[in-house]
């Protein structure tokens, strides 16, 4: 069910935003509209959530960001806001006990048998800078206005939906196994064997390495909302909270089955592990813009 609901949730996403594009490029520069040029950051909580992972899995972290924007009103109420910031994610990811089966192995006697192993302790990191670009569509409610603005109202609220394009680059990972344990099954003879190190089986000591990933691209959906402050006649401050969600997962093509680490040597190449279906990066914090708002020239200021 989670897998149906998150296509029809990206469908849905990538409609809206043929729409807000569309709407975006025949109004967003219209030269009569009001104008809002800013300045932002924020930050919170990041976390993946991921579709049939294996048991005890749970991830944290955080991010950040800091850019530029610009807003074009088609209305005192409605605009569209596009921008450009540097972003940071650092997300660490724990797993529970990887198991995996490799049946009809050969030991050294000739003699055929299946081989259990458990991957335990894993957990990998990852730090990645981005080069974002939000396109929202924002809808704020009106502010009263007076020829002195230290009389007019000086609070209001807003709130933006739509995407954010992340170029994902400078993409650096971790991962780690603190333990590996193998048990042999010998279907003839209906025996275990699990204790012979010399052969690989048994429990050994797991293996940490590092690695880098290729630039890519991250989209994400993204909601903000919050209040507007009236600083002075031509400056606001936004305060808000946002929610982002991940539509696509730059990493899965880097992962590498659970089977492929069945011995300790294996762990000399160790990568990124599959462990899970699917996974999207969430991400919840708070925003900060300072926005200069310049009025139209033909139009009576706000």
């Amino acid at each position: 069910m989670c897998i149906v609901d998150m296509k029809n949730m990206k469908n849905w996403i990538v409609k809206l935003l043929i729409i807000l594009f569309t709407l975006s490029s025949l109004h967003l520069f219209a030269q009569k509209n009001s104008k809002e040029f800013s300045m932002y950051g924020g930050g919170g909580l990041s976390f993946f959530a991921y579709q049939a992972p294996m048991n005890f899995t749970s991830s944290i972290g955080y991010h950040g960001d800091v850019g530029v924007g610009f807003t074009g009103f088609v209305s005192q109420q409605c605009g569209f806001h596009i921008g450009a910031g540097l972003g940071l994610f650092n997300i660490k990811a724990k797993v529970g006990d990887l198991q995996t089966f490799t049946p009809d192995l050969t030991d050294w006697n000739e003699r055929l048998y299946d081989l259990y192993t458990t991957l335990s302790g894993y957990s990998e990191t990852h730090k990645t800078f981005s080069l974002n670009i939000p396109l929202m569509f924002q809808f704020q409610t009106k502010m009263k206005q007076g020829w002195n603005w230290k009389k007019s109202q000086k609070l209001g609220y807003y709130a933006m939906i739509g995407a954010k394009l992340h170029l994902l680059f400078n993409r650096t990972y971790d991962s780690q196994i603190t333990t590996l344990y193998n048990a042999a099954y010998y279907p003839e003879a209906d025996n275990w064997a699990a204790t012979q190190t010399f052969a690989g089986l048994g429990d050994f000591v797991g293996k940490d390495t590092d690695g880098k990933l290729n630039v890519d691209v991250l989209a994400m959906f993204a909601f903000e909302t919050g209040l507007k402050h009236r600083l002075n006649k031509n400056l606001y401050l936004y305060t808000g909270i946002y929610f982002d969600c991940g539509l696509n997962d730059p990493t899965k093509k880097y992962r590498e089955p659970v089977g492929n680490y069945i011995f300790v040597k294996d762990l000399a190449d160790l990568s990124l592990l599959e462990f899970y279906n699917n996974s999207f990066l969430m991400g919840i914090g708070i925003k900060l813009r300072l926005a200069f708002y310049k009025p139209p020239k033909c139009l009576p200021c706000r």
